[in-house]
């Protein structure tokens, strides 16, 4: 009985979130679940909704260091396409990208065998693992 009692309670809409929400006049979002409720009527609520688009925070200084950095990074992206190029410039001709370009060539040929070579396992020598005891023979 009680627990019949208990399993109609939690299924009741006031346990869920939506119900909860509900009771104080807020929609449910996903959001919402994450902290206290938003309170649609708030002056602060009202006065970002007034400012759509509207950022709040410091003010930007166009005549930054970093936002002239920005502005050339920016500039670089529209010369090269969108991408700028980061990190240490590749050496074509090392011994790594050689072998590399010649494994890309084989795999586009389709004549690279997949998988370890053959006989580059390691095998125990149980010979030499044993040795045979030393027997000394005293007052001979």
């Amino acid at each position: 009985m009680l627990n019949q009692l208990n399993s109609f309670n939690m299924q009741n809409t006031k346990f869920t979130p939506q119900g909860q929400l509900a009771t104080t006049g807020v929609t449910f979002n996903v959001k919402a679940q994450l902290g206290r409720p938003v309170n649609p009527n708030s002056a602060r609520q009202q006065r970002l909704a007034k400012a759509p688009g509207r950022k709040t925070g410091r003010p930007i200084n166009v005549n930054s260091v970093r936002q002239q950095r920005l502005a050339e990074l920016a500039a670089k992206r529209i010369a090269n396409g969108g991408t700028i190029k980061r990190g240490r410039p590749v050496n074509a001709t090392s011994e790594r990208q050689l072998r590399l370009a010649d494994l890309a060539a084989r795999r586009a040929a389709g004549t690279l065998k997949r998988g370890r070579p053959v006989g580059t396992a390691k095998k125990a020598n149980t010979a030499e693992m044993y040795q045979e005891p030393v027997v000394v023979v005293l007052g001979a």
